[in-house]
C-alpha cells in the first residue's frame, strides 16, 4: 500500500505540471496520441528525474514538439538514411534543450532513461 500511496504522489507533479501548462484552455485533453504520448514521457521521466512543475512543463512542451517532429520525419519520402540522420538530429536537440532546464544530476538521470524510454527507431 506504501508502494502505490509513493506512485500516486509521484507522479502528482506531473498531473499538476500538465494542468498548469493547459490552464488557458481550460481543462487539459490531449489532443491528440502524440501529446497523450509526451505526457506519459514526461511522467515516467518525473518518477525518477523529480521534475519541479515548472520543469515538467517545459519539458513537456519540448518532447510534444520533438515528437511531432519526428512523426513528420517518419511519415516522409525521405530515404530510410535520411530519416534516421533527421531522428538522431531530433534527439540530439530534444536532449540540449532538456539540459537546459534540469540540474546536472537531474539531467544525468534524464539520459540514462531517454535510451530505454525513447530509443532511437526508424
Amino acid at each position: 500500500m506504501k508502494d502505490v500511496f509513493r506512485n500516486l504522489i509521484k507522479g502528482l507533479p506531473i498531473i499538476l505540471a500538465l494542468m498548469f501548462i493547459h490552464t488557458t484552455n481550460a481543462q487539459f485533453v490531449p489532443k491528440n496520441d502524440l501529446e497523450k504520448q509526451a505526457a506519459e514521457l514526461v511522467q515516467a521521466y518525473q518518477a525518477d528525474v523529480g521534475m519541479t512543475v515548472e520543469q515538467a512543463s517545459a519539458v513537456y512542451e519540448k518532447i510534444a514538439e520533438i515528437l511531432a517532429k519526428e512523426n513528420a520525419v517518419r511519415n516522409s519520402s525521405a530515404s530510410a538514411e535520411e530519416k534516421k540522420k533527421s531522428l538522431m538530429e531530433l534527439s540530439k536537440e530534444e536532449t540540449e534543450h532538456i539540459g537546459t532546464i534540469l540540474d546536472s544530476k537531474q539531467f544525468k538521470e534524464y539520459k540514462k532513461m531517454k535510451k530505454t524510454l525513447q530509443p532511437l527507431e526508424v
